[in-house]
């Protein structure tokens, strides 16, 4: 008997351990450098992110590189932020371009309709699937949402479609153009904001599907950065 409540009290503990706030994002901690990131991750084809580089304001030391990688066993685009080349944020973003090339007949209610059910399917198996890895990592922490929930982000089309169905039927067309949504969540940990994004607009073939993690100190300092380059332009 005391064995047993030894063994539940191990576990207990060990899910505490493994279960943390994350420190940096897959195996790299905030503030390595590139290539402390590059090896730790084991990132495969790192290369550097030019365009996103020169979105930042000129006289900020900010390099941006860039991999491809499987996340929660789907294909994924990932962006590692650096300044002073200390590792300070990691991108996530999903690849589901299927949803773009998907055949169907936007005249056709059947068609559309199928094409609906198929876009809500896989988004939120997808969500699932996000929240079980985070899960995982990181324990049992709820999320601050704005705006929609990501696994209740077909409410409103659902409610739509059931008040309007009859008449869409002849009007499959105004269907496609209400598959759209949006989503967002966000936990707070000590050092690290993780927050995941959901944006849909099948008519201007729109997927973006994004997870992200931030280091809270080093977001401070870059913000403080950022705003006294723009004064110094005023």
């Amino acid at each position: 008997m005391q064995s047993i409540k030894c063994l539940i009290i191990i576990t207990a503990l060990a899910t505490m351990i493994t279960a943390k706030g994350p420190g940096g994002f897959n195996g790299a901690s905030w503030g390595d450098a590139s290539e402390m990131v590059r090896t730790a991750t084991k990132a495969s084809l790192w290369q550097p992110d030019n365009a996103t580089t020169r979105g930042f304001p000129s006289g900020m030391n900010i390099s941006v590189f860039q991999s491809v990688d499987s996340v929660a066993g789907y294909k994924a685009s990932i962006k590692y932020y650096f300044y002073n080349n200390r590792f300070f944020q990691a991108t996530v973003t999903f690849n589901f371009d299927d949803m773009k090339r998907y055949d169907f007949n936007y005249n056709v209610y059947r068609s559309v309709n199928e094409y609906y059910h198929y876009i809500r399917s896989k988004s939120l198996v997808f969500t699932d699937d996000i929240y079980r890895l985070l899960l995982q990592k990181y324990g049992k922490k709820e999320p601050v949402f704005e705006g929609l929930n990501p696994r209740y982000m077909f409410v409103n089309i659902d409610k739509y479609l059931n008040r309007e169905r009859w008449n869409l039927r002849y009007h499959p067309y105004d269907y496609y153009t209400k598959i759209v949504t949006a989503a967002y969540a966000r936990w707070d940990f000590p050092e690290t904001r993780v927050t995941f994004s959901v944006a849909i607009n099948a008519k201007e073939k729109r997927f973006d599907y994004q997870l992200s993690l931030i280091s809270l100190d080093m977001e401070k300092t870059v913000r403080q950065m950022m705003d006294s380059l723009r004064m110094k332009g005023l």
